[in-house]
C-alpha cells in the first residue's frame, strides 16, 4: 500500500492512521483500483469491503456519539 501511495500521491486514498504502519480501508483501496483499470478484482471483494465499511464506520459512530449523549443528558437532567 505504502508504495502505491508514494507512487500516486495526488489520487490514493488517505490513510485511516498513518504511522510506523498506516491503515486503510479496504473498499477505498479497492475503489481506487478498480478506477485505475489496470486491476482485476475477484467478484464480490469490493461489495464485501464496502458493507465491512459501512458496518465499521457504524460502530464508530456509536462509539463517538455515545459519550456525548450521556454529557448531554447531565446537562439536561
Amino acid at each position: 500500500m505504502r508504495k502505491l501511495m508514494l507512487a500516486y500521491p495526488s489520487s490514493f486514498p488517505t490513510p485511516v492512521h498513518e504511522g510506523s504502519a498506516s491503515i486503510w480501508h479496504l473498499a477505498d483501496v479497492l475503489t481506487w483500483l478498480q478506477a485505475k483499470g489496470s486491476y482485476l478484482l475477484p467478484g464480490g471483494v469490493l461489495d464485501v469491503a464496502q458493507v465491512a465499511l459501512q458496518v465499521n464506520l457504524a460502530k464508530e459512530e456509536r462509539r463517538l456519539t455515545r459519550p456525548a449523549s450521556k454529557e448531554l443528558q447531565a446537562l439536561v437532567g
